[in-house]
């Protein structure tokens, strides 16, 4: 969206003027606020967009203690019953 506001101002200003020029101003912040309200909204709706994973690691009892089995839950965040795990992708290799 493009804006052009373009406002010549003769002196001396009528009380009419003025009020007129607060109207102008409130417009203008009113203008650049529902810009940056919409951009937010974007970004919050792209975020819930993208389903969370679980993310809790797998873990096997060993004697010497637990131990991570470098595989994660993919299911989704909050999910009822048993965790799905599944490998984690090594970084570079996707």
């Amino acid at each position: 969206m493009t804006v052009t506001l373009k406002i010549e101002i003769t002196s001396p200003l009528t009380d009419e003027d003025q009020d007129l020029m607060a109207g102008l101003a409130l417009m203008t912040v009113a203008i650049a606020n529902r810009q940056q309200f919409n951009a937010q909204a974007d970004a919050e709706a792209a975020a819930e967009a993208e389903p969370q994973i679980c993310g809790t690691l797998e873990y096997v009892s060993e004697p010497s203690g637990d131990e991570a089995t470098g595989r994660v839950c993919i299911s989704t965040e909050g999910h009822g019953g048993r965790h799905k795990f599944r490998p984690t992708i090594p970084m570079g290799m996707n």
